[in-house]
């Protein structure tokens, strides 16, 4: 029997040995690609949703800038806005303490005002705002506090509102010519051109034909800040270094480009400068022109020439004798949230250690005329510290035998009678000396905690500021028998400039000029430091044909830096421009108070 192999034949193909996994990996794959996909269209949902929170973040910031813009607009249309509430400004309703016309109380709700009129859905954008006017009496600035709302997100300002001034600049000056006062520029009939019998002519408005005393800056003089002129400024040589910006009403200064050539047509024909920034033309700044709105202001009122001496533990030690302000005692008017506020009695004034008081913080030392007889002051009679007494010379009241006196002291308006300061010392505190004639620096003039404390001091005069340079001449009757001889140690130094002297203060002379006494026969005197701020109708003249190099000359060289803290906070009461407007000075974020969060 024979054995047979039988073979089986499927007609289905055989299955590979790994196609069950094949069909794992598609299958993964697939769902990997769900989850990738899935991943990426919540990730595109979770980006809209952040895009569209940063969105009204920002939209947020923009509202509460707007409500800044409202009250300013507001505040220029009614100069006094913040003295009362407006209960139609649906901004401003909210928590108030103080009695009101609105019946708002401390449990009033805030209010809120759309930025775009008729836009006032859930997601619309809107603002609020609360005002603090309490420094605008003595700093003419008031704070504002916004905060915008758009869409659930809330963002708060804080912006300091203010009035421009002549301390927003380190130097200004309406007239670029002597002034007409000055009888060492003048010896004879000024020009009407001049300043003769009215205003003078600016350079580009006729002056320049006309025989005036022109004044230029030197080569070598540093202004360190931003500087303004009314009029077309003239200098010496290279000229003087611009440090910071350059603003001028010269018609020239229009033609100026970003190209550095065209720079020093902003100047007068032919004057160069080293400037650190493209100069630009402005529309004029006026200065108001009389000090007498000061003398209502809060602190002490003196009468007649007075001296002062500030003490840098916060007081100041004052003379004002008997015969100078005819036995009548200072006006002391409070100063609003200060100390009490003391200006020292008659017999304390009068007395040879004169009266020590404290410093009137934040408001105003004035000082006026009195009803005293209208003559020369005597030797000593304004006062001062031992071996430092004012005036200096022998004069008694008697002409009939020579005598000396300073040569400064003749003039009409150092009568004692007259509204003088005579002023020097170190200040601790904020306080603005003003006067009806001038002021006279008769030493360094400094601050206790210097430019980077809260001290500020604003020097304004009707007249002039002058950095006194005594002269003493014998005389016989009204006669000069001698001629003038400088007297060394003045100013008094105080650990300023040395040698030279240094201001630190913003000085306004609203009639006349920032200048030194008898500059043409002073001798070289080193270098005039002001920290601070200068503004004059006319030119000033510190010095003439001075040099740094080799110490010749007579009078000063200028060293004019700014006070950078000045953008922020004049001194008290200190005059703005005329027709100057608010705007706003600063501006920074802070937290959004929960009670807003609603």
């Amino acid at each position: 029997m024979s054995l047979r192999r039988i073979y089986r034949i499927s007609a289905e193909p055989r299955r590979a040995e790994d196609e069950g996994n094949a069909l794992v990996l598609v299958v993964g794959s697939m769902l990997v690609l769900a989850m990738l996909a899935l991943s990426g269209l919540a990730y595109s949902i979770g980006s809209t949703q952040f895009a569209r929170g940063d969105q009204d973040y920002l939209a947020a910031e923009a509202a509460a800038q707007s409500g800044i813009e409202d009250y300013l607009a507001r505040l220029n249309r009614d100069d006094t806005y913040y003295s009362t509430v407006d209960c139609t400004n649906a901004a401003l309703q909210g928590p108030i303490s103080d009695t009101n016309a609105c019946g708002w109380t401390s449990a009033t709700a805030a209010g809120w005002a759309p930025v775009t009129t008729g836009d006032t859905g859930d997601k619309d954008a809107f603002f609020h705002y609360s005002v603090n006017a309490a420094d605008v009496a003595s700093n003419t600035l008031l704070t504002v506090t916004s905060t915008g709302r758009v869409n659930g997100k809330y963002r708060t300002l804080e912006a300091r509102l203010g009035k421009s001034s002549s301390s927003d600049y380190v130097y200004y000056t309406d007239f670029e010519s002597a002034d007409p006062a000055n009888t060492q520029a003048y010896s004879g009939t000024v020009p009407t051109a001049c300043g003769g019998t009215s205003d003078a002519l600016y350079w580009y408005t006729g002056r320049s034909s006309a025989s005036c005393q022109e004044i230029v800056f030197a080569d070598g003089d540093v202004l360190n800040g931003d500087v303004f002129s009314n009029d077309a400024v003239a200098t010496d040589g290279y000229g003087p270094y611009f440090k910071a910006s350059f603003e001028s009403a010269n018609p020239t200064c229009k033609s100026v480009t970003a190209t550095t050539s065209t720079w020093n047509s902003c100047l007068r024909s032919s004057s160069k400068a080293r400037f650190s920034v493209q100069p630009a033309y402005s529309e004029p700044k006026k200065l108001d022109d009389t000090s007498a709105a000061l003398a209502s202001k809060p602190g002490c009122h003196y009468y007649g020439s007075t001296r002062i001496v500030f003490n840098s533990d916060g007081t100041m030690t004052v003379w004002n004798k008997t015969s100078v302000n005819n036995s009548t005692a200072p006006t002391v008017t409070q100063v609003p949230g200060g100390s009490t506020t003391t200006c020292g009695d008659v017999d304390a004034l009068n007395s040879t250690a004169g009266a020590t008081v404290p410093v009137p913080d934040n408001g105003v030392i004035y000082v006026g005329s009195s009803t005293a007889t209208a003559r020369q002051c005597y030797a000593s009679e304004l006062g001062g510290p031992t071996g430092a007494t004012l005036p200096l010379g022998t004069y008694n009241g008697t002409n009939s035998s020579s005598y000396t006196a300073d040569v400064n002291m003749l003039s009409t308006t150092k009568y004692c009678r007259e509204g003088n300061a005579y002023i020097e010392g170190t200040l601790k505190g904020r306080v603005t000396v003003a006067t009806a004639q001038s002021v006279i620096v008769a030493g360094d003039v400094m601050l206790a905690n210097g430019l980077t404390g809260s001290d500020k001091l604003g020097l304004v005069a009707t007249n002039s500021v002058e950095v006194i340079s005594p002269q003493l001449a014998t005389y016989s009757g009204t006669t000069r028998k001698t001629t003038a001889v400088v007297q060394s140690g003045w100013p008094r130094n105080y650990g300023g400039v040395s040698p030279g002297v240094q201001v630190m203060a913003s000085i306004q002379t609203l009639q006349h000029s920032f200048f030194v006494q008898m500059y043409s026969t002073a001798g070289y005197q080193g270098t005039l430091q002001v920290n601070g701020s200068i503004a004059q109708k006319y030119r000033g003249i510190v010095g003439q044909g001075v040099s740094s190099s080799s110490t010749s000359g007579n009078g000063y060289m200028k060293n004019y830096v700014y006070d950078s803290r000045l953008r922020y906070s004049a001194p008290p009461y200190f005059p703005d421009w005329v027709g100057a407007q608010w705007e706003q000075r600063y501006l920074g974020e802070i937290d959004t108070p929960a009670s807003l969060r609603t």
